[in-house]
């Protein structure tokens, strides 16, 4: 079943609350998925404890240990998720593994001190280790990105943006908004049923935006919200809203490429 279009879907944001059926839709598939994440998350700290039992002496000093190294994990499928997603450069996979290795050594530090009582005999060196730290963490961050790609597809998924209207910040789905438009000051970012005043600039949003068609100097055009096209503009629709949109000289070339490709 394919998530409806929907503006608003972060409740810590305002905004449209859009149609109550598609509301409940989300809430509730949101719901499974935080189900999904704490079952997940608990079984993971379950075989962390379990491996680390052969480095204590008690299955309390595992759980402990395994509590310590937990958010290193965490940390590492949070940043993976967001550099996967959002198509981040490479480097930005250098700040996640310092992170994780980061958190790896604060829950070893933690364990050394309360745990081993800073006894350098008993504390057990894989757990310094960065070839280890990466492995079980990259082990746990696969197994959760593959199960909730295939149980819940569309959890990390859905393409959001962000900004500032009026002093109110808002989050709204990528597909709900239909085109950008500048007007001198500040732009409208424009859905089917309303409209946004940003201080933003037309050039910041595209290349915020790249998906996003140029069409003239004030215009930038969601592609997949295009139902006709002709020499001189584009029409946008989405239910029983429609828009004319021009296309300038300048960029009828850039548009006409963008909508061969988009087919």
């Amino acid at each position: 079943m394919s998530n409806p279009p929907l503006e608003v879907l972060n409740p810590q944001f305002k905004g449209v609350k859009g149609d109550y059926t598609e509301n409940l839709y989300y809430i509730s598939n949101m719901k499974n998925v935080w189900t999904y994440r704490v079952l997940f998350w608990t079984g993971a700290l379950l075989v962390i404890m379990s491996l680390l039992l052969s480095f204590t002496s008690h299955w309390t000093a595992a759980w402990m240990l395994a509590t310590f190294l937990l958010p290193s994990a965490l940390f590492g499928r949070l940043l993976s998720g967001v550099i996967i997603f959002k198509k981040k450069r490479w480097y930005h996979w250098i700040y996640a593994a310092i992170g994780v290795l980061w958190f790896s050594y604060a829950g070893a530090i933690a364990g050394y001190w309360l745990l081993f009582e800073l006894d350098p005999n008993q504390f057990p060196e894989v757990l310094i280790n960065p070839v280890f730290s990466f492995l079980w963490v990259g082990a746990f961050t696969f197994a959760d990105l593959r199960l909730q790609q295939h149980f819940f597809p569309t959890a990390d998924m859905v393409p959001m943006v962000e900004f500032t209207s009026e002093r109110t910040a808002y989050q709204l789905r990528l597909d709900a908004v239909l085109y950008i438009e500048s007007r001198d000051r500040f732009t409208l970012v424009h859905t089917a049923s309303k409209s946004y005043p940003t201080s933003s600039t037309i050039s910041n949003w595209s290349k915020e935006l790249p998906s996003f068609v140029r069409t003239h100097r004030s215009m930038l055009v969601n592609p997949e919200h295009v139902v006709a096209s002709s020499k001189s503009g584009l029409t946008v629709a989405q239910g029983d809203f429609s828009m004319e949109i021009p296309i300038s000289r300048t960029y009828s070339e850039s548009v006409a490429e963008a909508l061969v490709a988009k087919a």
